[in-house]
Order: structure tokens, then sequence, then C-alpha cells
């Protein structure tokens, strides 16, 4: 237990050697707000073409609403997909290096034991 402490510390000195981001990085952050702002106009969009195609008895006006309920449905599509990378990627990352110090720690714990005179035979 009282290695958890300098195990931390041996982390946040790693990632900042690494110059690893942190899971809040602007680009991933940015990624996932522009996702967030064009899900939220293609729902807009998407609502708006749906009062449109019933406020009117014209065929070719429903249509055109069709064609714009569509491209609001992309919007929402590609804007949950920023979303996603945005917010999966940093998560990943942070992940990932986290990991990567477990197993090394793990690793010289089992080369210390290894090189034990009583630990090996």
């Amino acid at each position: 237990m009282d290695t958890q402490p300098d195990r931390i510390e041996q982390f946040k000195a790693d990632l900042a050697e690494m110059k690893i981001s942190d899971p809040s990085a602007a680009r991933d952050q940015i990624a996932a707000r522009v996702g967030l702002g064009v899900m939220g106009v293609g729902v807009v969009l998407t609502l708006v073409a749906y009062g449109l195609s019933h406020g009117t008895q014209n065929d070719l006006a429903q249509r055109d609403a069709i064609i714009v309920a569509l491209i609001g449905l992309a919007l929402v599509a590609s804007g949950a997909v920023f979303y996603l990378k945005g917010t999966m990627t940093s998560f990943l990352r942070f992940w990932l290096v986290r990991d990567l110090h477990e197993r090394r720690a793990q690793t010289d714990r089992l080369l210390a034991v290894r090189d034990t005179p009583t630990g090996g035979e």
C-alpha cells in the first residue's frame, strides 16, 4: 500500500514526459461540441421539415420537406459521429496510457520476484 502514491506520481510524471494530452484535450473537446451542435441543428431541421410537410396539401412542397428532413437526419448522424469521435478518442488515449503503465508495473514486480534469491528456485 505504500507504493500506491508513488505509482500515481510516477504515472503523472510519465504522462508529462510523453506529452500525452489530458482527457479534456482541446481538439477532442471541440469535436464533441461541434458534434452536439450539428446534431441539434439536424433535429431542429427535421422538426421544421415535419411541420412543413403537414402544413400543406401541395405534393411538391411535401417532397421538398422530405428532402429537408433527410438532410436533417444526415446531419444528426454525422454529428453523432463527431461527438463519439471526440469523446472516445480522449477516453481511449488516456486508458491506453494507463494500461501500459499498469503492465509495466506488473512486469517490474515479476522481474523483482524472479531476481530475488528465494523467488527463482
